[in-house]
């Protein structure tokens, strides 16, 4: 097991409300959750929406429509009850879970030199381990003793949603009865500290921590061998998908520097040796050594002790006295092939990494660059809807003016002529409360289409991608990756496909709009083309799968829209697996398709075979000449063919 510690908001006003909201609801958008137009989306009456205050947790417990329902499952002897809030298993201290909040903000209030008594904090466990209930809260209460708040209030509970269970603890620095708030000094140490002892107790499985136990039952910090990557490196590998220099110099020469260590061999003749055969180089630099690039000597240079403890400056100091320099390099030397560079640093993409598949990243990054740009012109274009009702409130001001005046011109008895005015100040006052009525429902009726503030990044993603735009969807999919969550099945269960078509990564196409099929876009990023409300053809990107008809006409709708599917990719790379048969019809859709439509798009495969298959089917439909009763493959078509991307026409094998 394990713990974490989420950072606490810079102002010091995190929200015990907000936090026990959060902890104890569990109602999150899902990937494979079907996306509804604005149209189609409802607000239930009475539904409030939380405003914005504290980061993610607010915007969590927002997405949430109504409060769960809250059950007591037991109550100790002690105070200690357990409640079931919806799905969500919790445990606390105070009175109630309804309660809960509002208490220790009370108890907190007492207290007027704590400015931040709210203090929160996770156990988690590995994925492969599933502990009782009863073990994870004996967990929290022996963590919170350890902590000095045995007697505080607090709230946790048990989450199961993602692949490790994991309990959040929300907890009062402020003692209920000495009003004391208690010193958080150190506590991450603390903690792990317990992880290790309830690991041995309960049986956990032994996680990497600060601490570590030994066979006595004694705890000692760990030690770590090598130097973590820096952040810098870290990030640039993450990101951008690119070997640091940091990550070569490890790769290459932090076993050999290591063996040379334990060997005691060591010497600054050595050490410069082994860097140039791998094209880097050492120097002093800011007190230290610095690892740098020969091939880019003023580039980028990382600490010498970050590629192996042994050769940071103090150590080789101690080891073979002053700092050396490396001796130059002649030709000479280089020919009799004294010191020869074996390899050398090159900030490309990893091995792994083809060029078509690069170009494809690249153009894909381009593409989000420019839909971010198009958010931010959104953004900064947006404008407030305008109801003019200062200009409606002096229409009817002016209307009423206008009626004075002419009461002033017509009518010549004072008496009624005053009477008159009160009239026409009475319909003006009339008048603006039923604006006042109107205006207060259109605020409304704005207010829940969601038009009186601009929509959020991801909203605007969905919208765009409900339009078809290809960007949209491929920033929908990168979400969906970048969870690096289990991808759990849509509600609706897909049935075994009868084929599937495999193409290569990231080869998007916008989503269709077919006569024969319903299309319905999921939150990860795929596709769904419904037939009678059952899913008949999926593009999940990187394939297409068509599942088995009722009826023969169904089977071949299927069939012709996955050939469209198909025609529509690069062509680059496109698999067609399955059983024989299923295969065949879909080769002989993609065939019809061919000679029956003239968009320089051909469904063409990689595999040779099923290329001459479909060939040979091209030719003997040409040479029966039944083209015209071949137009059932019209229908697959996008409604927006005049903005069709133009792509160079394939070559036949």
């Amino acid at each position: 097991m394990n713990v974490i510690i989420p950072p606490k908001r810079r102002d010091k006003r995190s929200s015990f409300k907000t936090l026990v909201a959060y902890v104890s609801t569990r109602e999150e958008k899902k990937p494979g959750d079907a996306i509804v137009s604005p149209e189609e989306h409802v607000v239930a009456a009475g539904t409030t929406v939380s405003t914005p205050g504290f980061g993610q947790l607010v915007d969590y417990v927002g997405r949430k429509a109504a409060a769960p329902a809250t059950q007591i499952v037991s109550i100790s002897p002690e105070g200690i009850s357990r409640v079931l809030s919806g799905e969500v298993l919790c445990e606390t201290s105070c009175f109630s879970l309804d309660t809960a909040a509002a208490e220790m903000n009370m108890t907190a209030m007492q207290n007027r030199h704590c400015k931040d008594p709210v203090y929160h904090f996770i156990l988690t466990w590995q994925s492969d381990e599933n502990p009782s209930p009863d073990a994870i809260f004996r967990s929290v209460r022996y963590s919170l003793e350890q902590l000095g708040m045995k007697d505080h209030q607090y709230v946790a509970a048990i989450h199961l949603d993602t692949d490790n269970v994991h309990c959040h603890v929300s907890a009062n620095r402020v003692h209920p009865e000495t009003l004391r708030a208690q010193n958080m000094w150190n506590d991450a140490d603390t903690l792990q500290k317990c992880c290790r002892v309830l690991e041995r107790e309960f049986g956990f499985n032994v996680d990497n921590g600060s601490w570590h136990m030994d066979a006595y039952g004694d705890l000692h910090r760990t030690r770590r061998d090598m130097p973590a990557a820096p952040i810098g490196a870290a990030k640039r590998e993450i990101f951008s998908d690119r070997e640091s220099l940091h990550g070569y110099a490890v790769r290459e020469t932090r076993q050999m520097l290591t063996d040379f260590a334990e060997q005691d061999v060591l010497s600054w003749e050595l050490l410069h040796n082994v860097m140039y055969t791998r094209g880097l180089g050492i120097r002093e630099q800011n007190g230290g050594l610095a690892v740098y690039s020969l091939t880019t000597p003023d580039g980028v240079s990382v600490k010498a002790s970050d590629v192996h403890p042994a050769i940071s400056l103090p150590a080789m100091k101690a080891r073979c006295g002053e700092y050396q320099p490396a001796p130059p390099v002649s030709s000479d030397s280089a020919e009799d092939g004294v010191l020869l560079m074996d390899s050398f640093y090159m900030p490309q993409l990893h091995v792994r990494d083809q060029e078509l598949r690069r170009e494809r990243r690249e153009a894909r990054a381009i593409a989000r660059d420019i839909l971010r740009a198009r958010y931010d012109a959104y953004r900064d274009g947006w404008d407030k809807p305008d109801l003019r009702a200062g200009e409606r409130f002096r229409q009817i001001s002016s209307h009423c003016v206008l009626r004075k005046a002419h009461i002033r011109q017509s009518v010549r008895d004072p008496l009624l002529r005053k009477l008159m005015y009160r009239v026409a100040e009475f319909e003006k006052m009339k008048a603006m409360a039923e604006l006042r009525l109107t205006l207060r429902e259109e605020r409304q009726a704005i207010r829940d289409t969601g038009e009186h503030r601009p929509l959020s990044w991801k909203t605007w993603v969905e919208r765009e991608a409900l339009q078809g735009d290809v960007a949209a969807i491929s920033q929908m999919r990168g979400w969906a990756y970048r969870e690096k969550r289990r991808v759990r099945q849509d509600v609706m269960r897909q049935p075994e496909p009868a084929v599937i078509i495999h193409f290569a990564q990231g080869d998007d196409v916008t989503s269709f709009r077919t006569s024969e099929h319903e299309t319905r876009l999921h939150r990860d990023g795929s596709v769904s083309y419904l037939r009678e409300g059952k899913p008949a053809v999926t593009d999940f990107g990187n394939r297409v799968e068509v599942y088995a008809a009722s009826d023969s006409q169904s089977d071949r709708f299927n069939n012709d829209l996955a050939a469209e599917l198909a025609a529509w990719r690069s062509g680059s790379h496109v698999v067609v697996t399955g059983e024989q048969t299923a295969v065949n019809r879909v080769l002989y859709s993609g065939a019809v398709r061919n000679i029956t439509k003239d968009d320089g798009k051909p469904f063409a495969v990689s595999d040779h075979q099923q290329m001459m298959n479909v060939r040979a089917t091209e030719d003997s439909l040409r040479q029966r000449e039944v083209t015209d009763g071949l137009r059932y493959a019209e229908p697959q078509t996008r409604d927006d063919d005049s903005a069709r991307p133009v792509r160079p026409v394939l070559p036949r094998p």
